[in-house]
């Protein structure tokens, strides 16, 4: 039985899933994640190469491993997703990916000082 088209969401998904686990792991070889995570080594070529979206229990076992919050490595997990801005997602996509973790991080710390005050 053929696969379902990916939806464009579900393509940009994935691709920031690759981009921020990149980001994460940089220093790391797949084997040493795999090691550390006990996820398969092929599994995790799918997430790095857009092939495959992790689960919700594998993005908290990268998450624990890479020493930050699940939604650095899967914006779906994020307390907020941003709203359609065309200006700000032409700036935001001509980010490295480092500098577009950056802006999520901080847009997060921004939100949750907000509610605090």
């Amino acid at each position: 039985m053929p696969r379902h088209e990916l939806s464009s969401f579900e393509k940009n998904i994935r691709r920031l899933i690759a981009q921020n686990l990149k980001t994460a792991s940089r220093g790391m070889t797949q084997g040493d994640l795999a090691a550390k995570t006990g996820i398969p080594s092929s599994t995790l070529s799918g997430y790095f190469a857009q092939r495959s979206t992790p689960s919700p229990e594998n993005v908290q076992l990268l998450a624990d491993v890479l020493g930050v919050h699940k939604s650095a490595i899967d914006p779906r997990f994020s307390d907020t997703l941003f709203t359609q801005d065309a200006a700000f997602d032409v700036a935001y996509l001509q980010l490295t990916p480092s500098r577009q973790l950056a802006v999520r991080l901080f847009a997060q710390e921004q939100l949750k000082q907000q509610n605090q005050d």
